[in-house]
Protein backbone atom coordinates (compact mmCIF):
# COMPACT_ATOMS: atom_id res chain seq x y z
CA UNK A 1 0.00 0.00 0.00
CA UNK A 2 2.89 2.41 0.90
CA UNK A 3 4.32 1.58 -2.11
CA UNK A 4 1.37 2.63 -4.19
CA UNK A 5 0.36 5.70 -2.96
CA UNK A 6 4.44 6.88 -3.34
CA UNK A 7 3.75 5.59 -6.77
CA UNK A 8 0.36 8.22 -6.99
CA UNK A 9 2.25 10.79 -4.91
CA UNK A 10 5.27 10.71 -8.03
CA UNK A 11 2.60 10.58 -10.88
CA UNK A 12 0.98 13.74 -9.36
CA UNK A 13 4.30 15.80 -9.05
CA UNK A 14 5.34 14.61 -12.97
CA UNK A 15 2.40 15.78 -14.41
CA UNK A 16 3.00 19.05 -12.28
CA UNK A 17 -0.77 18.09 -9.88
CA UNK A 18 0.89 17.54 -6.84
CA UNK A 19 -1.50 20.27 -4.89
CA UNK A 20 -4.05 17.77 -5.33
CA UNK A 21 -2.19 15.43 -2.78
CA UNK A 22 -4.48 16.52 0.62
CA UNK A 23 -1.95 15.27 3.34
CA UNK A 24 -3.44 15.57 6.95
CA UNK A 25 -2.05 14.56 10.39
CA UNK A 26 -4.30 13.25 12.65
CA UNK A 27 -4.49 12.39 16.32
CA UNK A 28 -6.55 10.27 18.70
CA UNK A 29 -6.21 8.77 22.22
CA UNK A 30 -8.12 5.22 23.68
CA UNK A 31 -7.46 4.22 27.17
CA UNK A 32 -5.21 1.63 27.05
CA UNK A 33 -4.49 -1.58 29.76
CA UNK A 34 -1.71 0.60 32.40
CA UNK A 35 -2.89 4.10 30.92
CA UNK A 36 -3.10 6.63 27.26
CA UNK A 37 -2.55 5.20 24.56
CA UNK A 38 -1.63 7.99 21.90
CA UNK A 39 -1.60 7.57 17.80
CA UNK A 40 -0.92 10.05 15.16
CA UNK A 41 -2.99 8.73 11.70
CA UNK A 42 -1.37 10.14 8.48
CA UNK A 43 -4.32 10.62 5.67
CA UNK A 44 -3.06 11.46 2.06
CA UNK A 45 -6.10 12.04 -0.01
CA UNK A 46 -8.13 9.60 1.90
CA UNK A 47 -5.36 6.33 2.34
CA UNK A 48 -3.75 5.70 5.24
CA UNK A 49 0.16 6.03 4.98
CA UNK A 50 1.67 5.60 8.47
CA UNK A 51 0.27 5.02 11.74
CA UNK A 52 2.85 5.77 14.69
CA UNK A 53 1.21 4.15 18.32
CA UNK A 54 2.74 4.80 21.65
CA UNK A 55 2.22 4.11 25.09
CA UNK A 56 4.24 4.97 27.78
CA UNK A 57 2.02 2.61 30.43
CA UNK A 58 1.56 -0.31 28.41
CA UNK A 59 3.00 -3.69 30.13
CA UNK A 60 6.72 -4.15 28.24
CA UNK A 61 6.62 -7.47 26.11
CA UNK A 62 2.65 -7.74 26.35
CA UNK A 63 1.27 -4.80 25.41
CA UNK A 64 4.19 -3.51 23.53
CA UNK A 65 3.94 -6.01 20.94
CA UNK A 66 0.37 -4.29 19.89
CA UNK A 67 2.03 -0.90 19.65
CA UNK A 68 4.34 -2.23 17.06
CA UNK A 69 2.84 -4.24 14.75
CA UNK A 70 -1.05 -2.87 14.72
CA UNK A 71 0.14 0.14 12.89
CA UNK A 72 1.43 -1.64 9.97
CA UNK A 73 -1.63 -4.00 10.00
CA UNK A 74 -4.07 -0.85 10.02
CA UNK A 75 -1.64 1.06 7.26
CA UNK A 76 -2.30 -2.65 5.20
CA UNK A 77 -5.81 -2.60 5.26
CA UNK A 78 -6.37 1.41 4.95
CA UNK A 79 -8.92 0.51 8.31
CA UNK A 80 -8.91 0.15 12.11
CA UNK A 81 -11.09 -3.22 11.73
CA UNK A 82 -8.01 -5.25 11.92
CA UNK A 83 -7.24 -8.58 14.32
CA UNK A 84 -6.43 -7.63 17.67
CA UNK A 85 -2.68 -8.92 18.69
CA UNK A 86 -3.26 -11.77 20.67
CA UNK A 87 -1.93 -11.63 24.90
CA UNK A 88 -2.36 -7.82 23.93
CA UNK A 89 -6.12 -7.37 23.75
CA UNK A 90 -6.41 -4.13 26.13
CA UNK A 91 -3.68 -2.39 23.80
CA UNK A 92 -4.54 -3.39 20.58
CA UNK A 93 -8.46 -2.14 21.66
CA UNK A 94 -7.22 1.00 23.13
CA UNK A 95 -4.59 1.48 19.58
CA UNK A 96 -7.63 0.55 16.87
CA UNK A 97 -10.19 2.63 19.29
CA UNK A 98 -7.89 5.61 19.10
CA UNK A 99 -7.33 5.49 15.43
CA UNK A 100 -11.26 5.75 14.52
CA UNK A 101 -11.21 8.86 17.09
CA UNK A 102 -8.57 10.44 14.82
CA UNK A 103 -10.57 9.16 11.74
CA UNK A 104 -13.58 10.47 13.21
CA UNK A 105 -15.23 7.15 13.16
CA UNK A 106 -16.05 7.50 16.95
CA UNK A 107 -16.30 10.06 19.45
CA UNK A 108 -13.29 11.12 21.81
CA UNK A 109 -13.10 9.67 24.90
CA UNK A 110 -14.58 11.63 28.27
CA UNK A 111 -11.09 11.95 30.29
CA UNK A 112 -11.81 10.02 33.99
CA UNK A 113 -13.10 11.82 36.30
CA UNK A 114 -14.73 14.75 33.62
CA UNK A 115 -17.73 12.91 33.32
CA UNK A 116 -20.88 14.53 33.75
CA UNK A 117 -22.53 13.84 37.00
CA UNK A 118 -26.14 13.07 37.12
CA UNK A 119 -28.66 15.51 38.84
CA UNK A 120 -29.40 15.53 41.98
CA UNK A 121 -29.97 17.46 45.32
CA UNK A 122 -27.36 16.29 47.21
CA UNK A 123 -23.78 14.02 46.37
CA UNK A 124 -22.13 11.70 48.97
CA UNK A 125 -18.24 11.59 48.47
CA UNK A 126 -15.24 9.60 50.20
CA UNK A 127 -11.88 10.63 50.47
CA UNK A 128 -8.77 9.56 51.11
CA UNK A 129 -5.18 11.56 51.84
CA UNK A 130 -1.96 9.38 52.41
CA UNK A 131 1.53 10.82 53.48
CA UNK A 132 4.18 9.84 54.97
CA UNK A 133 6.68 11.47 58.06
CA UNK A 134 10.17 11.27 58.90
CA UNK A 135 10.25 12.24 62.53
CA UNK A 136 9.87 13.58 65.09
CA UNK A 137 13.78 13.09 65.67
CA UNK A 138 15.14 10.04 66.57
CA UNK A 139 15.37 7.61 69.47
CA UNK A 140 18.31 7.33 72.24
CA UNK A 141 20.33 4.99 70.04
CA UNK A 142 20.13 7.73 66.97
CA UNK A 143 17.60 5.47 65.02
CA UNK A 144 15.14 7.46 63.16
CA UNK A 145 11.42 7.54 64.26
CA UNK A 146 8.96 7.07 61.03
CA UNK A 147 4.92 7.49 61.12
CA UNK A 148 2.52 7.33 58.23
CA UNK A 149 -0.88 9.40 57.84
CA UNK A 150 -4.43 8.27 56.22
CA UNK A 151 -7.04 11.22 56.74
CA UNK A 152 -10.49 9.79 55.57
CA UNK A 153 -13.30 11.90 54.85
CA UNK A 154 -17.00 11.34 53.97
CA UNK A 155 -19.12 14.56 52.80
CA UNK A 156 -22.14 15.29 51.49
CA UNK A 157 -22.78 18.28 49.07
CA UNK A 158 -25.60 19.84 47.85
CA UNK A 159 -26.16 20.64 44.69
CA UNK A 160 -24.24 23.33 44.21
CA UNK A 161 -21.30 21.61 45.90
CA UNK A 162 -21.87 23.16 49.07
CA UNK A 163 -21.06 21.11 51.88
CA UNK A 164 -24.13 19.99 53.99
CA UNK A 165 -22.61 17.17 56.25
CA UNK A 166 -18.67 16.15 57.11
CA UNK A 167 -16.85 13.52 59.04
CA UNK A 168 -13.49 13.15 59.10
CA UNK A 169 -11.22 10.50 60.93
CA UNK A 170 -7.59 9.38 60.83
CA UNK A 171 -5.45 6.52 61.18
CA UNK A 172 -1.59 7.54 62.43
CA UNK A 173 0.41 4.51 62.74
CA UNK A 174 3.92 5.46 64.29
CA UNK A 175 7.37 3.08 64.54
CA UNK A 176 7.38 2.08 68.11
CA UNK A 177 10.09 4.27 69.07
CA UNK A 178 8.13 7.19 69.29
CA UNK A 179 6.96 8.63 72.32
CA UNK A 180 3.13 8.15 72.43
CA UNK A 181 1.85 6.44 74.80
CA UNK A 182 -1.75 6.03 72.55
CA UNK A 183 -0.03 5.97 69.29
CA UNK A 184 -0.76 2.73 67.25
CA UNK A 185 2.90 1.47 66.34
CA UNK A 186 4.04 -0.49 63.56
CA UNK A 187 7.67 -2.68 64.15
CA UNK A 188 7.90 -3.86 61.10
CA UNK A 189 7.05 -7.01 58.79
CA UNK A 190 7.73 -10.31 60.26
CA UNK A 191 10.92 -11.30 60.18
CA UNK A 192 12.19 -7.45 61.16
CA UNK A 193 13.15 -5.40 64.46
CA UNK A 194 12.67 -1.85 65.75
CA UNK A 195 13.45 -0.20 68.24
CA UNK A 196 11.13 0.23 70.86
CA UNK A 197 10.06 2.77 73.92
CA UNK A 198 7.79 1.33 75.57
CA UNK A 199 7.18 3.87 78.70
CA UNK A 200 7.38 6.48 76.86
CA UNK A 201 10.66 8.24 78.28
CA UNK A 202 12.29 8.93 75.21
CA UNK A 203 14.38 6.01 75.62
CA UNK A 204 14.85 2.53 73.88
CA UNK A 205 13.41 0.01 76.24
CA UNK A 206 13.69 -3.12 73.64
CA UNK A 207 13.91 -4.20 70.20
CA UNK A 208 10.81 -6.07 69.12
CA UNK A 209 10.99 -8.71 66.63
CA UNK A 210 8.13 -9.24 64.22
CA UNK A 211 6.72 -12.56 63.65
CA UNK A 212 3.34 -13.58 62.22
CA UNK A 213 1.33 -13.61 64.96
CA UNK A 214 2.76 -10.09 66.59
CA UNK A 215 2.37 -8.92 63.13
CA UNK A 216 -1.04 -9.61 62.96
CA UNK A 217 -1.56 -8.21 66.29
CA UNK A 218 -0.34 -4.70 66.27
CA UNK A 219 -2.46 -4.22 63.07
CA UNK A 220 -5.16 -5.56 64.98
CA UNK A 221 -5.13 -3.22 67.88
CA UNK A 222 -4.61 0.12 65.68
CA UNK A 223 -7.21 2.59 66.54
CA UNK A 224 -8.24 5.75 64.63
CA UNK A 225 -8.02 9.06 66.07
CA UNK A 226 -11.57 9.28 66.76
CA UNK A 227 -11.81 5.52 68.02
CA UNK A 228 -8.65 6.94 70.23
CA UNK A 229 -10.96 8.83 72.17
CA UNK A 230 -9.99 10.38 75.42
CA UNK A 231 -6.60 8.91 75.03
CA UNK A 232 -5.53 11.72 72.40
CA UNK A 233 -5.88 14.73 73.70
CA UNK A 234 -4.38 17.83 72.02
CA UNK A 235 -4.11 21.85 73.42
CA UNK A 236 -7.39 22.49 73.66
CA UNK A 237 -9.25 18.86 74.25
CA UNK A 238 -9.11 15.84 72.52
CA UNK A 239 -8.80 15.68 68.65
CA UNK A 240 -12.12 14.40 67.80
CA UNK A 241 -13.33 17.55 69.89
CA UNK A 242 -11.51 19.79 67.62
CA UNK A 243 -12.48 17.84 64.59
CA UNK A 244 -15.96 18.60 65.44
CA UNK A 245 -15.53 21.62 65.47
CA UNK A 246 -13.88 22.31 62.37
CA UNK A 247 -16.40 20.06 60.66
CA UNK A 248 -19.36 22.58 61.51
CA UNK A 249 -17.32 25.48 60.26
CA UNK A 250 -17.65 23.48 56.90
CA UNK A 251 -20.71 23.32 56.64
CA UNK A 252 -22.64 25.81 53.89
CA UNK A 253 -19.12 26.21 52.42
CA UNK A 254 -17.54 25.25 49.12
CA UNK A 255 -14.45 23.08 48.92
CA UNK A 256 -12.99 26.27 47.39
CA UNK A 257 -14.52 28.27 49.96
CA UNK A 258 -12.79 26.26 52.81
CA UNK A 259 -9.40 26.13 51.14
CA UNK A 260 -9.67 30.03 50.99
CA UNK A 261 -10.54 29.96 54.33
CA UNK A 262 -8.05 28.25 55.52
CA UNK A 263 -5.40 30.38 53.37
CA UNK A 264 -6.55 33.60 54.78
CA UNK A 265 -6.77 32.43 58.37
CA UNK A 266 -4.11 30.43 58.95
CA UNK A 267 -0.67 30.25 59.37
CA UNK A 268 1.96 29.73 56.54
CA UNK A 269 3.94 28.11 58.50
CA UNK A 270 1.89 24.98 60.18
CA UNK A 271 -1.17 25.22 59.06
CA UNK A 272 -2.71 26.30 62.60
CA UNK A 273 -5.43 28.61 62.83
CA UNK A 274 -3.87 32.09 63.57
CA UNK A 275 -4.17 33.74 66.96
CA UNK A 276 -3.62 36.97 69.03
CA UNK A 277 -0.27 37.69 70.41
CA UNK A 278 1.59 35.35 68.14
CA UNK A 279 5.53 35.61 68.50
CA UNK A 280 6.37 34.57 65.14
CA UNK A 281 6.03 37.67 63.20
CA UNK A 282 4.87 36.42 60.14
CA UNK A 283 1.92 35.15 61.70
CA UNK A 284 1.64 37.96 63.78
CA UNK A 285 1.06 40.11 60.99
CA UNK A 286 -1.07 37.89 58.84
CA UNK A 287 -3.36 38.29 62.24
CA UNK A 288 -3.08 41.92 62.05
CA UNK A 289 -4.62 42.11 58.92
CA UNK A 290 -7.56 40.83 59.67
CA UNK A 291 -10.82 43.08 60.86
CA UNK A 292 -12.32 42.56 64.46
CA UNK A 293 -14.91 40.96 63.33
CA UNK A 294 -12.61 38.41 61.77
CA UNK A 295 -10.39 37.89 64.80
CA UNK A 296 -13.90 37.27 66.94
CA UNK A 297 -14.00 34.80 64.72
CA UNK A 298 -10.84 33.23 64.93
CA UNK A 299 -10.96 33.64 68.83
CA UNK A 300 -13.49 31.74 69.14
CA UNK A 301 -12.18 28.79 66.61
CA UNK A 302 -9.18 28.80 68.49
CA UNK A 303 -11.01 28.06 71.99
CA UNK A 304 -11.56 24.29 70.89
CA UNK A 305 -9.57 23.97 67.66
CA UNK A 306 -6.29 24.69 67.53
CA UNK A 307 -4.67 21.40 65.25
CA UNK A 308 -3.64 21.89 61.64
CA UNK A 309 -5.95 21.14 58.71
CA UNK A 310 -2.58 20.27 56.51
CA UNK A 311 1.15 19.48 57.95
CA UNK A 312 2.95 16.54 57.75
CA UNK A 313 0.47 14.83 60.46
CA UNK A 314 -2.09 14.78 57.81
CA UNK A 315 -3.74 16.63 54.90
CA UNK A 316 -7.17 17.00 55.95
CA UNK A 317 -8.03 19.49 52.66
CA UNK A 318 -6.75 16.92 50.00
CA UNK A 319 -8.84 14.45 52.06
CA UNK A 320 -12.18 16.93 51.52
CA UNK A 321 -10.92 17.90 48.08
CA UNK A 322 -11.05 14.02 47.17
CA UNK A 323 -14.11 13.50 48.52
CA UNK A 324 -15.83 16.22 46.22
CA UNK A 325 -13.93 15.05 43.28
CA UNK A 326 -15.30 11.50 43.65
CA UNK A 327 -18.69 12.38 44.41
CA UNK A 328 -22.01 10.54 43.80
CA UNK A 329 -25.37 11.11 43.77
CA UNK A 330 -27.44 10.44 47.11
CA UNK A 331 -30.52 9.32 46.51
CA UNK A 332 -32.89 8.17 49.33
CA UNK A 333 -35.32 6.17 49.04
Amino acid sequence: MKKVVSLVLILYMMLGISSLAETQVLTGEAQGYGGPVLVEVTVVDGVITEVKATGDMETAGVGTPALETLPGAIVAANSAEVDVVAGATYTSKAILKAVNIALGNEAPETPKGEEPLPEADRYIGFGVSSSGRIGPGKDSQDVQVYSINEVFATVIFDKDGKIEYAHFDQLEVATPNYDGASMPHFSGYPGQSYNNDADHDEKVDSVLEATNESFQAEIASWLTKRERGEGYKMNTGTWEAQMDRYQELFVGKTVEEVNEWFIKYHSDRNGRPLKAGSENAEDAAKWDKLTPEEQALLADVTTTATMSLNDSHGNLLAALQAAFDNRQPFLLK
